[in-house]
């Protein structure tokens, strides 16, 4: 059909392994360098009516893919997949990141609310909630939770109807201005992302519109030098790495995303993310 790639895979009797898309050999033996970024899923015909075959389905080609990206050597890979899904969790991101260098907000996961307020902001301050994934299957509705802002009021509210767990609670962090920062080996590629009172629990909801604005700033010093500690501990060459900067000028590490997205910030502030990518795959290939 239009639009379809053809794959397929064979292991013969001997053990030797064949893979090929649209007539290209990509067996491990014929590929120089390698970067797993953004593995889509699978999608079913009728997924808007049954999202449970829906996610049965990307669960089965995800335990697929991991077989097979297993046959891949390391050394072939800008970031291995077995050092992404390491690096893609959360509050072991959060002990990494203290543990180079940078502030991290204190984070509480429980299944008592006594307990999170307790914990998280004993002077009655605003707290943040965040999921592990942020997306819920729901019937036949996938839903999204991005960080959302809960005062005492919102707390009281939901006491009566859910528990707490398996949410992620943080205290609410006052900025000046908040960062994406993408890292590409050494090279560090800095946004500033300045937002309007509106966009101020999670620009990422409102990024398209006038309450974001993106800027190519300095960085403040020091903060370059921990990104880089912070790859080299997951053995990662790329990483997107959300921080708030705070009124008083300390920067905290919310969040490190071993796949995250470039390409917005490119078309919108012309950073050459793609070019340092294509020397860094081009500097594992000669390196093979």
């Amino acid at each position: 059909m239009a639009g379809r790639q053809r794959f397929g895979l064979c292991v013969d009797s001997t053990g030797r392994l064949a893979v090929t898309c649209d007539g290209q050999d990509i067996a491990p033996d014929a590929i120089a360098a390698a970067w797993y970024w953004k593995v889509a899923g699978f999608r079913v015909a009728d997924a808007e009516r049954n999202v449970a075959k829906q996610l049965s389905m990307v669960n089965e080609i995800a335990q697929w893919n991991s077989s097979l990206w297993g046959l891949y050597l390391e050394r072939l890979w800008l970031s291995s997949p077995s050092a992404v899904a390491v690096a893609n969790q959360k509050l072991l991101q959060l002990v990494t990141a203290r543990d180079v260098g940078f502030t991290i907000p204190r984070t509480v996961v429980g299944n008592d609310w006594d307990d999170i307020e307790a914990e998280t902001a004993p002077d009655g301050s605003d707290i943040i909630v965040k999921m592990m994934r942020g997306v819920l299957a729901d019937q036949n509705r996938l839903k999204g939770l991005y960080t959302t802002p809960l005062d005492r009021s919102a707390i009281e509210a939901l006491k009566g109807s859910t528990i707490p767990f398996p949410g992620m609670f943080q205290p609410f962090l006052k900025k000046a201005r908040e960062w994406r920062v993408t890292v590409v080996g050494d090279e560090v590629f800095p946004v500033a992302v300045h937002t309007d009172a509106d966009a101020r629990d999670d620009w990422r909801r409102m990024q398209n519109t006038p309450s974001v604005e993106f800027r190519v700033e300095p960085l403040p010093d020091g903060v370059a030098d921990l990104c880089r500690a912070y790859l080299r501990r997951f053995s990662l060459r790329y990483g997107a790495f959300d921080l708030v900067e705070q009124p008083d000028g300390q920067v905290v590490f919310l969040e490190c995303n071993p796949n995250g997205q470039h390409n917005w910030l490119e078309e919108k502030l012309g950073i050459p993310v793609a070019d340092a990518l294509a020397a860094e795959l081009a500097r594992t290939a000669e390196a093979d």
